[in-house]
């Protein structure tokens, strides 16, 4: 991905191709950034995607590796702790209780990397500190214990030494973690005041797309250690890539991002045929798209053929395209042993399921949601984003052991269930295509 350009004299730190790993698990990946002067930034991620720990590279907090990274003409990994504070301020998502100082003490820690060795806070520190508590509407912490003080009133605390240290640039993790309702609105909005009044560069990992929504000039999404999408809020935050960073199928109902089950139109727009493998979901489901080929059907097919009592092999199909390729065959030729999957099958897979090639789609095969999908693997990258489109129903054939497991990792909202072995299988499915195609055109 291209590192977002501009102006030199704006930018304030970067990074290239930086690469972090703990215990031999890789965490981040060749992660290349620039973070300039007046903008809010938005880190949007999964738990464990890695966000926090970006954050701690990119302080010199942890020793990544990386062809290129500096902080306003220092390199944090090679640069005291008290140049690196001079220049960016930082506030974590976890507050160590410290010892008994009263808040307004706290507050004016912020200035200890200005003070050298031995110096003590001026008056003029203190005034300064007291200056963004009013400005922050917490003046009456000022004298509270520091350790005393509730979760959100330590965040709000922290947030003022943050800005008593420097408005230039502030990294936050999590800043709106410990807040009630009315205050998680109340402290981004101070710090997008931050970057219009000031020129200031916030970088904030957030857990809530509607805040990036609001108050972010520009996203990063970061997937298992990888950036996916880094731009302009709007053109970052679609659905679509929204809902495969999360694993949920996510909608929008006008600025606002949502969950598409809280939807009422997702009720009901999943069909789950079910069978055991051999019962002849495959082929129901080609004869349901053989008798309604006036219907734009996309998605993916995976015949198979058989040895021994057992799925010997199977074929990508894409329903779209009418493309095949072998997509898995066992390793053994009596047709025992694992599948080996080819290359050319999962590629095709890949594209037949791709959500930005089914706007036009009227229903969306996928055949079939198995273990694998469970486990995060298989098509289950794709699934969240093909529900978070609008228009197109949804079939997918399913084993019977996992329905419930299916339902809930989906959050499907009255599926229509069908067992493949119905002797009415064919015209129940016909009914929920042409009942929904109804409401569609309503």
């Amino acid at each position: 991905m291209d590192v977002m350009t501009g102006n030199s004299e704006e930018l304030l730190l970067s990074c290239v191709n930086l690469n972090f790993s703990h215990r031999e698990k890789h965490i981040l990946d060749n992660v290349s950034l620039e973070f300039r002067k007046g903008e809010f930034v938005a880190l949007l991620g999964k738990n464990g995607a890695g966000k926090s720990t970006l954050l701690s590279c990119l302080l010199g907090i942890l020793p990544s590796q990386f062809d290129h990274l500096e902080l306003s003409g220092i390199v944090p990994t090679k640069s005291m702790r008290t140049e690196i504070a001079r220049k960016v301020s930082f506030v974590p998502q976890e507050h160590d209780d410290m010892f008994p100082f009263a808040a307004l003490d706290v507050v004016v820690m912020g200035r200890t990397a200005f003070l050298g060795a031995f110096g003590a806070p001026t008056a003029e520190d203190y005034q300064l500190a007291r200056d963004v508590l009013e400005e922050l509407y917490v003046s009456h912490l000022e004298s509270r214990v520091y350790n005393t003080l509730s979760g959100g009133e330590k965040q709000l605390i922290l947030l003022a030494r943050a800005l008593v240290q420097t408005r230039t640039m502030i990294l936050l993790d999590e800043p709106t973690n410990h807040l009630d309702y009315k205050n998680r609105y109340h402290i981004l909005a101070i710090l997008k005041k931050q970057c219009i009044q000031y020129d200031s560069c916030v970088v904030a990992c957030l857990h809530e797309p509607n805040h990036a929504a609001l108050f972010a000039d520009r996203v990063i999404l970061l997937d298992e250690g990888r950036i996916v999408a880094d731009g302009e809020t709007a053109a970052v935050m679609t659905n679509e890539r929204l809902s495969r960073l999360y694993g949920i199928a996510i909608g929008r109902n006008k600025q606002l991002v949502e969950p598409c089950f809280s939807q009422p139109s997702f009720a009901g727009k999943v069909l789950l045929l079910v069978g055991a493998s051999g019962e002849g979901k495959t082929t129901t489901l080609q004869r349901i798209i053989e008798n309604n080929r006036e219907k734009r059907f996309s998605g993916l097919l995976c015949p198979g053929t058989w040895k021994n009592g057992r799925r010997y092999s199977s074929t990508a199909r894409c329903i779209r395209t009418g493309k095949s390729a072998l997509f898995a065959v066992r390793q053994n030729t009596n047709g025992n042993g694992p599948f080996i999957f080819s290359s050319e099958g999962q590629e095709l897979a890949e594209k037949a399921l791709a959500a930005d090639k089914q706007h036009s789609s009227e229903c969306i095969i996928v055949d079939e949601v198995g273990p694998l999908e469970l486990r995060n693997a298989g098509y289950a990258p794709h699934l969240a984003p093909l529900l978070s489109l609008q228009k197109p129903l949804h079939i997918w054939a399913v084993r019977p052991d996992i329905v419930e497991h299916v339902c809930a990792k989906w959050m499907l909202v009255d599926p229509v269930i069908v067992p493949v072995t119905a002797a009415d299988a064919c015209s129940r499915i016909q009914r929920f295509l042409d009942s929904q195609a109804e409401v569609n055109n309503t």
